[in-house]
């Protein structure tokens, strides 16, 4: 079973990514795509900005509605999501089957789960078994909660006692990438650009990034704009924000990289360079 990150990784990713594309089942299969990418490469948060005073909020709320979906163990996504339009089509989106999306025969020390019922002698816990698991602890009614299992018996957790990589988290803001990574106590920041190095120009930079840092931000622009034009608006240069500015793709084939692409391209590559052993 896959491991968290020793370096904690978040994306960001501009609220315009769905501005390419017309339909709803476009922009769900897209979203679908950015969710399975994040799972693979162990992504613990993905932070959609505003990279535009034009970006639609209904994309973004689209966004924040699918990713959250995707995220959530399908045993407990009837209880938590109600019927909606942004959801019609989101049986389109493939399974992730991280460790948190166990199937009801697996056997697992953690599950989510969600409250169904609580007083002061314990609570009831929907965690994808057959049936509710009972918890001694009273919790919150329908909140979605970590449990794990400690001799037989089902104990609320942290999602810092799970050992796993346990899915990635979501923040939907409406600001601009400055004031967020100002904001974000980043130790590096990773931004990527077609005008920025070749890769394997820079792989010690890249390697030494993932080993020395606890907290990585891995920065995305949009379908029509890279990340010096997004930047320039917010009154900024790309050199300001990132401490690496990379371009995963060299000598690229097609005239552009959608950000659905250069995401799943990006990690990729920064995986194998990370995963590369010193000389």
């Amino acid at each position: 079973m896959p491991e968290k990150r020793k370096c904690r990784i978040t994306i960001f990713i501009p609220i315009s990514i769905l501005s390419d594309v017309p339909s709803l089942i476009e922009k769900t299969f897209k979203v679908g795509q950015l969710a399975r990418s994040a799972s693979i490469f162990r992504v613990d948060r993905i932070v959609v900005y505003k990279d535009s005073p034009s970006a639609s909020r209904e994309d973004a709320f689209l966004i924040r509605d699918l990713l959250s979906y995707a995220e959530t163990p399908q045993y407990l996504r009837r209880r938590i999501f109600p019927i909606m339009d942004n959801l019609k089509y989101a049986g389109l989106i493939p399974p992730l089957r991280t460790p948190h999306h166990p199937l009801e025969s697996t056997e697992a020390s953690f599950r989510e789960g969600l409250v169904l019922s609580s007083d002061s002698k314990g609570s009831r816990v929907d965690v994808g078994l057959k049936k509710p698991v009972d918890c001694s602890s009273p919790l919150t009614v329908n909140k979605r909660v970590t449990m794990k299992l400690v001799n037989g018996a089902w104990l609320p957790a942290s999602k810092e006692e799970v050992p796993l990589y346990w899915g990635y988290s979501f923040s939907l803001e409406f600001k601009g990438i400055t004031q967020l990574i100002a904001a974000g106590q980043y130790d590096s920041v990773i931004a990527t650009s077609r005008i920025g190095s070749p890769l394997a120009t820079i792989a010690k930079d890249m390697k030494r990034a993932f080993s020395d840092c606890k907290n990585l931000a891995i920065l995305f622009g949009s379908p029509g704009e890279g990340l010096h034009e997004i930047l320039k608006r917010e009154g900024t240069r790309i050199e300001d924000v990132a401490d690496l500015i990379v371009n995963a793709v060299h000598d690229q084939g097609t005239a552009t990289i959608r950000t659905e692409e250069a995401v799943a391209i990006s990690l990729a590559a920064f995986t194998s360079i990370e995963d590369l052993q010193p000389c």
